[in-house]
This record gives C-alpha cells, sequence and structure tokens, in this order.
C-alpha cells in the first residue's frame, strides 16, 4: 500500500497508461476489462477526474460490490483491493487470458483512455494476445543504481510540477515503469529510453541519424549527426539539425521588421519526429530513424510499419500506440497534445503555409513520412502543381473559376482536375453547379468523388 506522499504524487501525475480516477463506482467495469486486456492498472476510487480526492467510505458493502463488478469480466480476473483513508485503489493486473470482455464490450487502455474494440480489432487482439511490447519488458541486466540519470528525473519532476526531493523509484513504479522485486529496482526499457545515462549502451541502434544532401541522390552529404541519449536529447538534437538546415525565407509588411519563413514550418516536422521515435519498433535492434533531408522535400523512415490495430484509411483519426509506455511518458511531459491528433496537426499546418500535404506510406517493416516544400516536389507536372498552389491559397473554387483563372476550356480543366481528384490532390465537395474543389491530402485512399462535367 503506497504511502499518503506516493498517493499525492499519483493525483498530481494524473492518469495515464496505468492510472485512472473515479469518484464513484459508475464505469469502473469497463476500465477494468481495458487494464486487463493491456498491461494492468489502477483505479483509485474516490478521486475525480482532475485528481482531486473526493473520498468514498471504504466499508465491506463497497469491497462486495467491487468483487461482483470485477466478477462480471469475462474470463474473470483477479483483483487487489487497498485502503488509503479516504481512497480505494483497485489494482486490476494485466490479465494471461486475453482478450477480456465486460458487459459493455471489448476495452482496451490506450494512455489515458479505454478505448472500445470493434469486431474487427477483437479478432486481430485475440489473434496475437502472445505479443510483447519491447517498452514494457524489465531490462534484466540494467542496474538502477547506476543507469538511471538524476539530473533527468529532476528534470521530468520540474515540469510536472513535483518537489525534487521525490525519490527516484518512487516516481518510476508510479509512472509504470518500474518495480520493487525483492531488494531491487527492476527497470522496463521504456525507463532506460526515457531516463537512462546511456540509453545505447542497452538500445545500440536506439537513435536518429539526420543528413543533409546536396542533390536528389544520397551521393553527396553536406551534414550529418547522430542523435542519441534519451528519447527526447534524440527529438531535440534531430530537430535543432533540421531546422538550422532548412532555407529560409523572409516577408517583411509595411515598415515592421523582417520575419523568417522556413521552407517547411517547424510543428510539421518536430511531429514526424516524436511520432518517429514514439511510434518506432524497438525490436528492430539492427535499424535506426533516418531523416533524410534533399532540396525542397524530406522523409523521415522509421523502423515497423504502422502500429497494430491501425490501418492507413484510419491514420490520423485515433490512437494505436506502439509503445504504450513511450506514448504515456511523452503524452506527461507535454510533447503529446492529444493522442491520436498529430496527423491532423501537420496537415493543417502545410495547409496554413499553402504547401503540398505530407504523405504517408507503410510496409511491413519501415513506415515513411514525406513532408515537401511545393507540389511540384511532391511529384506533381507543373501544370498540375500549379492547379493545386492557387487552390491551396483560395480555399475552394469552382471549375468555373478554375477555367476563369487558368484560361483554359472546359475539356482541357476537367481533364486536369479529373487526374488530380483520382490521385487524392484533390477533392471534390457539393453536387451540380454547387460542386467545389479543395485540396486533399494527397491520398487516393481520401476518396475523391466524381469530378463535374
Amino acid at each position: 500500500m503506497p504511502a499518503k506522499d506516493s498517493l499525492q504524487i499519483v493525483c498530481a501525475e494524473g492518469e495515464g497508461q496505468k492510472v485512472e480516477f473515479k469518484a464513484a463506482l459508475s464505469g469502473i467495469t469497463r476500465e477494468m476489462a481495458a487494464f486487463a486486456n493491456a498491461s494492468g492498472g489502477s483505479i483509485f476510487l474516490g478521486v475525480s477526474d482532475a485528481g482531486k480526492i473526493v473520498g468514498v467510505a471504504d466499508s465491506n458493502r463497497l469491497r462486495s460490490q467491487i468483487q461482483d463488478i470485477a466478477n462480471k469480466c469475462d474470463p474473470r480476473n483477479p483483483i487487489r483491493l487497498a485502503s488509503h483513508r479516504q481512497v480505494v485503489e483497485i489494482s486490476v493486473p494485466e490479465g494471461v487470458d486475453k482478450p477480456y470482455r465486460c458487459s459493455e464490450g471489448f476495452f482496451l487502455r490506450i494512455g489515458p483512455n479505454s478505448q472500445q474494440l470493434n469486431r474487427d480489432e477483437i479478432f486481430r487482439f485475440a489473434i496475437k494476445t502472445e505479443k510483447v511490447r519491447f517498452d514494457e519488458q524489465f531490462e534484466e541486466k540494467a542496474d538502477a543504481k547506476t543507469c538511471l540519470h538524476t539530473g533527468r528525473i529532476n528534470a521530468f519532476l520540474r515540469k510536472r510540477g513535483l518537489p525534487e526531493k521525490t525519490a527516484p523509484a518512487d516516481l518510476l513504479i508510479n509512472l509504470g515503469i518500474a518495480q520493487k522485486q525483492k531488494n531491487r529496482l527492476l527497470l522496463t526499457r521504456a525507463a532506460i529510453l526515457f531516463f537512462g545515462r546511456e540509453p545505447q549502451h542497452f538500445f545500440p541502434e536506439a537513435c536518429v541519424t539526420c543528413a543533409l544532401y546536396a542533390d536528389e541522390t544520397r551521393a553527396r552529404v553536406l551534414d550529418r549527426i547522430d542523435a542519441i541519449g534519451t528519447l527526447e536529447e534524440q527529438f531535440e538534437a534531430a530537430s535543432g539539425f533540421i531546422r538550422r538546415n532548412l532555407r529560409v525565407g523572409y516577408r517583411i509588411e509595411k515598415a515592421g521588421p523582417r520575419e523568417g519563413i522556413p521552407e517547411i514550418p517547424e510543428p510539421v516536422f518536430r511531429e514526424a519526429l516524436l511520432n518517429a521515435v514514439t511510434h518506432r519498433d524497438y525490436f528492430a535492434d539492427a535499424l535506426r530513424i533516418y531523416a533524410h533531408m534533399h532540396p525542397q522535400r524530406m522523409e523521415i523512415d522509421s523502423p515497423g510499419g504502422l502500429p497494430y490495430g491501425l490501418s492507413m484509411a484510419e491514420l490520423g483519426t485515433r490512437a494505436a500506440p506502439r509503445n504504450r509506455l513511450l506514448a504515456d511518458l511523452f503524452y506527461r511531459t507535454g510533447y503529446v497534445e492529444r493522442l491520436g491528433s498529430g496527423i491532423y496537426r501537420m496537415r493543417s499546418a502545410m495547409a496554413a503555409a499553402h504547401l503540398p500535404p505530407p504523405r504517408f506510406s507503410s510496409t511491413e517493416h519501415a513506415f515513411r513520412v514525406g513532408i515537401f516544400s511545393s507540389f511540384e516536389a511532391a511529384g506533381l507536372m507543373p501544370e498540375e502543381a500549379r492547379i493545386c498552389q492557387w487552390l491551396s491559397t483560395q480555399g475552394k473554387a469552382s471549375i468555373i473559376q478554375l477555367m476563369d483563372f487558368f484560361n483554359l476550356p472546359k475539356t482541357s480543366m476537367h481533364r486536369r482536375i479529373s487526374k488530380l481528384v483520382e490521385d487524392g490532390w484533390i477533392v471534390s465537395h457539393g453536387s451540380g453547379r454547387g460542386t467545389y474543389y479543395i485540396v486533399g491530402n494527397g491520398s487516393s485512399s481520401e476518396g475523391g468523388t466524381k469530378v463535374e462535367r
């Protein structure tokens, strides 16, 4: 049973991959199933969503109700109850007979949320129940006394507004990335990657290689770094490399100072890097993340295809992190604004800069993000690129407006628009005379409708 100070840390840290707050019994059945289907966790009964202790009356009747709810999970998963004065902790272990179902269906814990699974997800989940997650495995060879970096732990405490006198072991255990075993503190791989002194001692290829090339080939390298250290340090070093090597234009309005405009918006490449560092397949220990910078385009490659449970059509619509603990740590440190929203923010930032949307491609073993500083660089022919560029500045336009601006007959404009719609660069909305066109996501899977004739 954690001490009072430990409970205060839990409340201050908030809900996460292994922590759920409930002011009352309502809704705990889905949380039990979600934790059992993930890597386990604790429900703190008597704590509001905001982390405020509202209290419950611990009694035999309450404990009996909780046990009755747990027994309705199918199959049954044993729970443990602990009292912290006004708060009852319900410890739900990771299930050994996944998947687990409650009366409301199947749920899986993803970050601070319990997400309901649909039929296909349940089917795939049942097939892959034996799959282990890299970041949740304990690194038996790691000695917590020598491999943890106190400065990095203190920086995390400051960022979260917690007292620096907090014992590292208490913090890591409450974050779900360490465990006490006899007289030893066992560290997960997530703990080493986030707070380790030399993470590459354990995982040599857990790094980001950045390279700047002179042309479209990779024959002549102008600049290069290998970003190492913790995942946060890798992310910041790689971001800094890209930032200093991007071309910058300048805008001067009236008599004001000139404003530097990078050829690719910073939020876009930072989000792409963050996704790569968080969701790469770390079991692919012979591979690393690469950031390739060519003139007018950038490619960020990471080992592993899409995370389990996510298709290309669903990309950017919901969260399915491959490394749940790492995603949770980046969420807690403020790098992730909302799980599942990063792709949307990338597309929005590119659209606001009147640039082509990022392009995503995936194989079984790799995932790539392509970012371009012009529509031509993205692979469009010059006349197609001009149409998309103009349309991006207008927001939307009818085929008549397109014909007038480009001085083309309807047959020629229709032919060009049809090709762009087919390839996903342009999407049509409405019907008949009310049809208008906007720039799409650059993927035919988005599904453009037939162009008005």
